[in-house]
């Protein structure tokens, strides 16, 4: 089938049409092309996605309907509703979608989310599964590998990793660290095991991983200190579930072997997929860590391992020292720092070389 008998969508007053594959959703379109809209459950329950049909048809799937709206009905107000996510458009649509986003447009709410869980992981790790509001005012989209701030009653705030992937919905996961001797860290600890919700600012942070843009023949190298792990956990499930197919090589640094406090989830990852290599590294064994595996420094490992990175996207979670670390060693295997990804280069830059 070629471009010109696809069906093609105008979204909102963009003059440039978007080309729909048959059978294809009108959310699946519009995200396909990088724009964003409200949704959550995507099977035409929750009613969040709706939008306008202005001119054109569309079948919608459920509630079961057939939409259709006459040429010039596009004054304010008028037109048809629909649910994006089980609508699929049979001839030429123009919609109106409140709250779309164009590609790489985000923004930041601060929205109240109910805490389901506060699980212990280790001995100072924490697993906090949040749930974002259902209404669609409320709604907010991310991409893997952003952070939200924890908003606490007198104001001040603490950023974290989200560590679930877009494709969860309305379920976040956190991994908090405890650090006893913080009070701001106590404090949000302490809030997050006794209340029912909590405040967050979200989305936020300019590394992140959205899998439509990687190129083919790229290695994707995701590397991790301690709870920076929660940020290759949400680019790895939202690679999963994108069916990418991409060498990836996922490194988790910790001091002892404690640290790696999710240690069966990487591995059954590489497990279930042929093209996913897992490498923990311990730096400080020591004789009662009971440590077998590999003891190296996560920058000297990644330098071993490869012979060149010079078609490789790396994605580096952890303290600046450690990014900057790493950023030195892969340029010296031919790593440009385009190529690698970080919230390090935008909280604590250092000087140009």
């Amino acid at each position: 089938m070629n471009k010109k008998s696809l069906i093609q969508l105008r979204l909102n007053e963009l003059t440039q049409p978007l080309l729909c594959n048959p059978d294809e959703t009108l959310l699946q379109v519009v995200e396909r092309y990088g724009y964003r809209m409200p949704r959550s459950c995507q099977n035409g329950v929750c009613q969040i996605c709706k939008y306008t049909l202005l001119q054109g048809e569309a079948l919608q799937r459920y509630p079961e309907q057939h939409l259709k709206a006459s040429i010039g009905q596009s004054n304010e107000g008028a037109g048809i509703l629909g649910l994006a996510c089980t609508s699929v458009p049979v001839r030429d649509c123009w919609v109106n979608i409140k709250g779309l986003k164009c590609p790489g447009e985000q923004e930041v709410k601060r929205l109240n989310c109910d805490i389901a869980q506060v699980e212990k992981l280790n001995n100072d790790v924490y697993r906090v599964s949040l749930v974002l509001p259902a209404t669609a005012s409320q709604s907010v989209s991310y991409y893997a590998g952003q952070y939200l701030e924890i908003v606490m009653p007198d104001g001040q705030q603490a950023a974290f990793s989200i560590g679930s992937a877009p494709e969860a919905g309305r379920n976040l996961e956190l991994h908090v660290r405890h650090a006893s001797e913080g009070k701001l860290s106590t404090a949000i600890l302490t809030h997050l095991q006794h209340s029912k919700n909590v405040e967050v600012e979200l989305p936020k942070g300019d590394c992140f991983l959205q899998a439509a843009n990687i190129a083919k023949d790229q290695t994707i190298i995701l590397a991790a200190a301690s709870t920076g792990f929660s940020q290759v956990k949400s680019m790895m499930e939202h690679l999963l579930a994108s069916g990418v197919k991409n060498p990836i090589h996922i490194y988790w640094g910790a001091r002892v072997a404690a640290d790696l406090y999710l240690p069966e989830l990487p591995k059954q990852w590489a497990a279930e997929n042929d093209n996913v290599t897992y490498h923990p590294v311990v730096s400080e064994p020591g004789d009662s860590c009971g440590w077998t595996g590999r003891v190296d420094l996560l920058p000297d490992a990644i330098k071993h391992d490869f012979a060149t990175l010079e078609n490789v996207e790396v994605y580096a979670s952890g303290s600046p020292p450690m990014v900057y670390a790493l950023l030195d060693a892969c340029e010296e295997k031919g790593l440009k720092k385009v190529q690698m990804h970080s919230d390090v280069f935008a909280y604590a830059p250092r000087p140009e070389k």
